[in-house]
């Protein structure tokens, strides 16, 4: 069955490099850029794809996962979301961050794009920043344009991923993560009818990265349950 990884914003989508490592070999696997899914180049994948397909995106990349569902439900077998929500910001009774915060990163990442960043890596990393995670996220980072990321974080705020589709869902969410809170995905779990959820103790954001045996043994068992449907 094929598999589509998306990453999430800021980083690339070898974010998934460890966890590809521990997949089982019944998945064919692809990587998808963030930037690339969100100008249609996954909606086109899914669509061509002549079996159904997974799709798997840690955090911007769930969002980016569940409206590419809900445009092809016919055509997704299941969606694993790691880190993820369906909008950034809060809304009603929708968690997210304040409405204030993506105008904030704006204006820090117009400031000093490198001294933002660093911060939001380590901010993702936490409770353990790891200096090596964090200088090769940031040398990965500089390829992608000001425009490109400005246009992410406008994707984020401003797109409501909906939750009408039936296949089957997998949310994982570190408890401690600053990010994106781990409510974002309680909130998906609760309005989806075909998932479950996996709420990991004394993780933050970037579990791919940080977790990845955890994000890819609990993946496999997904996959396995998606397979044998």
């Amino acid at each position: 069955m094929k598999l589509y990884l998306v990453s999430g914003w800021a980083t690339r989508s070898t974010v998934w490099k460890t966890v590809m490592e521990i997949l089982t070999d019944k998945l064919d696997i692809e990587l998808v850029d963030w930037w690339k899914a969100i100008d249609g180049d996954l909606d086109r994948r899914i669509a061509e794809n002549p079996e159904r397909c997974i799709v798997a995106g840690w955090s911007m990349g769930g969002q980016i996962a569940l409206r590419a569902a809900a445009c092809n439900p016919d055509n997704v077998a299941g969606l694993f979301l790691v880190s993820s929500m369906t909008c950034l910001v809060e809304r009603g009774k929708r968690p997210g961050v304040s409405r204030e915060t993506p105008q904030k990163i704006k204006v820090m990442l117009e400031r000093n794009r490198k001294v933002y960043l660093r911060a939001f890596f380590t901010q993702c990393l936490y409770p353990i920043a790891d200096p090596r995670i964090i200088g090769s996220l940031m040398e990965e980072s500089d390829s992608i344009t000001m425009d490109t990321l400005l246009s992410g974080l406008a994707y984020m705020s401003d797109t409501e991923a909906g939750l009408t589709f039936e296949a089957p869902l997998m949310v994982v969410h570190g408890r401690d993560d600053n990010v994106i809170p781990w409510k974002c995905s309680e909130y998906i779990s609760r309005h989806t009818a075909h998932s479950s959820a996996t709420y990991i103790e004394k993780a933050g954001h970037l579990l791919p990265v940080v977790k990845p045996e955890t994000v890819g043994n609990l993946l496999n068992e997904f996959s396995e349950y998606c397979i044998a449907r």
